[in-house]
């Protein structure tokens, strides 16, 4: 029972990482949608989020990443481990986005009554894998008048990128989960001294080029990705507190809080001022009193600021 409770745990904080990226900065799943499927979208590019959740034909309810891309759907599901029935269950929400999507057409065979519908680019990506797992989830659906079609799912092995690919080509939304690829080893990692700073290396690494790299460019993306890798590493390392807290220093160091000052707050617009307050509040990367230390604005000056973008945007909306 305890095993089965913290698979579910474990499964609930990936789900809950990989749910939050998609509703707060869905801008960072594009280059992971040009990885799978060899597009080369622009960073920029206008995306459409769609409803995200739909119930199996058992009354299970699936939670994935729907994007609407140029007329394009993209459906990614995020799996904590390979699943022999992954591909019928994408099927299944893809049928009902294809049918979501169906338009009568007056071209086929000349008949007004006939319809087209259009598939998804699905597919899956696994934050654990084993020797066993296809690159691609493959299913031969038979037609009524003798033809077949292969259904093919790619399937993305997040342990198998390095860090070095993560950033270079710019799959800022597994990050949060490269830890998991030591997971079966961090009681030995962690009883050595020296094996449990290479791992504090690798963190420290990872957080000086997300600094070097998106700190004071995209603040909002660098706010999210700091507080997913500190939620999932602590989870990964809850029985090895020592090097727990290591980590999360690290994560959460001086540093952070020099690199969203100057360009995302003090420079800011009021609003967008405002904004990385509650960012910074909000994703637990610290207290308001500190994110107003960090701000240079007291907390009364907060109040005072959070007032008037209220009265403001109420007094410019229709």
């Amino acid at each position: 029972m305890e095993i089965a409770n913290n698979t579910l745990e474990s499964n609930t904080i990936f789900d809950d990482v990989f749910r939050t990226m998609l509703e707060r900065i869905p801008e960072i799943m594009i280059p992971l949608i040009n990885e799978v499927f060899s597009t080369n979208y622009p960073d920029d590019e206008p995306i459409i989020q769609l409803k995200n959740e739909h119930f199996t034909k058992s009354g299970v309810s699936i939670t994935d990443c729907v994007l609407g891309i140029r007329e394009k759907l993209y459906h990614l599901e995020c799996q904590s481990k390979p699943d022999r029935t992954i591909a019928l269950r994408i099927i299944e929400h893809d049928m009902a986005l294809a049918l979501q999507s169906a338009k009568e057409v007056t071209y086929i065979n000349g008949s007004e009554h006939d319809y087209e519908m259009s598939f998804p680019h699905s597919c899956v990506l696994y934050l654990r894998h084993n020797n066993r797992t296809k690159n691609n989830a493959l299913v031969r659906i038979l037609f009524q008048d003798g033809t077949s079609h292969i259904y093919a799912i790619p399937i993305i092995k997040v342990q198998e990128y390095t860090k070095d690919e993560l950033f270079e080509k710019n799959l800022l939304a597994l990050l949060p989960y490269y830890f998991m690829r030591y997971e079966k080893s961090l009681p030995e990692l962690c009883r050595d001294p020296n094996k449990s700073l290479l791992l504090l290396q690798e963190l420290f690494e990872i957080r000086q080029r997300l600094d070097n790299t998106i700190a004071e460019e995209r603040g909002v993306i660098y706010v999210e990705l700091i507080s997913h890798i500190k939620k999932i590493s602590n989870y990964l390392f809850r029985k090895h507190p020592e090097t727990q807290k290591r980590m999360e220093e690290i994560t959460m160091g001086g540093q952070v809080y020099e690199t969203l000052t100057v360009q995302f707050i003090k420079q800011g617009r009021q609003t967008e001022k405002l904004s990385m307050i509650e960012k910074m509040v909000s994703s637990g990367i610290c207290s308001l009193e500190k994110a107003c230390e960090v701000a240079e604005i007291t907390l009364s000056e907060y109040a005072e600021l959070k007032n008037k973008v209220v009265e403001f945007e109420a007094s410019t909306s229709v």
